[in-house]
């Protein structure tokens, strides 16, 4: 009787513990704490964070190349060996020129269109090189000279030949949201993915930059006389001008060279915290940016653009700082860390998600003749994507000032709604797919590092808790575990650093 006294005290004791919302069954693993996680998650992200950096550097290495380098001689200009000191009042072109001439020496040939034209001026000149004379007064009239074998032959016109070596391609740049731009799909007729809800941005009309510089050379070249032709395919341009529009389109092709010779490395970080229930409706990023700037080594926390930029981080902030942080409002799971280059103006196209395979439309075509009735049927599939798609576009200024446009698609396909609906063969899918879209634009420098969030989605997890031991008892164990569904809040959060390479 005693023992048996002890034994039910002892199952009661288990009863009564399995009604508090302590312990669960030995199927379920118990969860740990938020100092451990928040550690675990650290050192996860410094080592993947290692891995990059290590897989970066092996492929990124610049290849060896031999360097011959080649004394390069002035152009020599017989002009300059000659020191004058020259005067006129009200003088011709013409005179001043044959003048200047007979004092060096040096023989001149005068374009016979700048002898139609009376150009008259008054100069005074004190011991200066022959030379400046000479560049000094063609200058005041757009006129052009070249000295070689003792001859000076002033042309009204200068020609030059720039190098471009620019890829002639077309980029349309265009965000679009919903419809086929998360299926793959272009049929006329679509009983899948309609495509209705559609959000649009698109970019600058003209990208090709052969484009863009024939325009402006259309613009600066003189009527009278100018010309230029365009090589798409050895990418010269021929310009046959005034000196002075030869100097404004040698400008122009150098700061387009120069502007689209810079590039920009992105390192993205994308993070899915699972909320806690005190911040099921999102985290709290004023509290994120007094937290990262009471913790961290930062120049500045700020709001731009509807996003938290952070200037004067470095790489550990990313994988240490930020996560800590992030640990405050529920578990953190590293979804992806990609890293991509670009160049100035161009998109760059980061995806991580799952392309799903749906019937979309089945086809059935019943063939009669004398013989027997045979069917035929025709299956067609689409597709969609069920993930993150990132699009990035940079315009790098010449001070390093970086401006960003950013925008990130987020879809949740219902994997409920790809069952197919209908009876025997002519069943197809009609998926369900939840988007979620951000489009910002905002100013950075070289180093500085943007979050995004604001990305929600919920879902309903199950959960089951029992009495340890007692709970997995076969039969007798569903009387000590229970169970339930819960909503369950995800808030994506992309972490962005930008470095000018």
């Amino acid at each position: 009787m005693k023992r048996l006294i002890i034994l039910l005290t002892f199952m009661f004791s288990f009863i009564f513990a399995g009604c508090s919302p302590g312990p669960q069954s030995i199927f379920e693993p118990q969860k740990p704490s938020l100092n451990s996680l928040s550690a675990t998650t650290s050192k996860e992200s410094d080592k993947l964070e290692t891995i990059q950096k290590e897989l970066s550097d092996s492929l990124q290495k610049a290849a060896s190349r031999k360097i011959n380098v080649e004394p390069v001689m002035p152009v020599y200009d017989p002009l300059e060996d000659h020191i004058v000191s020259f005067s006129a009042v009200d003088e011709n072109l013409q005179t001043v020129l044959y003048s200047l001439s007979k004092a060096v020496g040096i023989n001149i040939i005068i374009d016979p269109k700048i002898n139609d034209e009376n150009k008259r001026l008054t100069l005074n000149f004190e011991k200066v090189s022959a030379a400046t004379v000479l560049r000094e007064v063609l200058g005041s009239f757009d006129l052009y000279y070249e000295a070689t074998q003792n001859i000076i032959r002033v042309k009204p016109f200068e020609e030059r030949t720039f190098s471009l070596n620019f890829l002639d391609t077309n980029l349309d740049t265009t965000f679009d949201v919903g419809g086929d731009v998360l299926g793959a799909g272009e049929a006329d007729i679509s009983t899948g993915l309609s495509g209705n809800f559609k959000m649009s941005g698109k970019g600058a009309k003209k990208s090709n930059p052969y484009d863009v510089i024939e325009g402006m050379v259309k613009q600066l070249i003189s009527a009278k006389g100018g010309k230029y032709s365009l090589n798409r395919l050895s990418g010269n341009l021929y310009v046959k001008d005034t000196p002075s529009v030869i100097r404004s389109i040698s400008i122009l092709i150098n700061n387009i060279k120069e502007m689209m010779s810079r590039q920009i490395l992105i390192e993205a970080r994308i993070i899915e915290v699972t909320l806690s229930d005190g911040y099921k409706y999102g985290i709290d990023w004023d509290m994120m940016r007094n937290s990262l700037s009471r913790t961290s080594m930062l120049d500045s926390a700020k709001w731009s653009g509807g996003t938290l930029a952070l200037s004067g981080v470095t790489g550990a902030f990313t994988s240490s700082a930020a996560i800590n942080a992030l640990n405050t409002f529920g578990d953190v799971n590293i979804v992806s860390n990609p890293s991509i280059r670009t160049k100035h103006a161009l998109p760059a196209i980061i995806s991580v998600g799952t392309s799903i395979t749906y019937k979309e439309k089945v086809k059935t075509t019943t063939y009669v003749d004398t013989a027997s009735d045979r069917d035929t049927t025709e299956v067609e599939t689409s597709k969609v994507f069920d993930g993150l798609i990132l699009g990035v576009i940079p315009f790098i200024e010449r001070d390093g000032t970086i401006t960003l446009l950013i925008n990130p698609i987020k879809s949740d396909v219902d994997m409920a709604s790809l069952e197919p609906e209908g009876t025997g063969n002519e069943s197809v899918s009609l998926p369900k797919v939840s988007i979620k879209e951000i489009s910002t634009t905002i100013g950075l420098h070289s180093g500085d590092t943007v979050m995004l969030g604001g990305l929600i989605d919920k879902s309903k997890v199950r959960i089951n808790e029992g009495v340890p031991f007692l709970s997995s008892i076969p039969l007798l164990g569903y009387l000590f575990k229970t169970d339930s569904m819960k909503d369950e809040s995800r808030e994506l959060v992309i972490v962005l650093r930008v470095s000018i390479i």
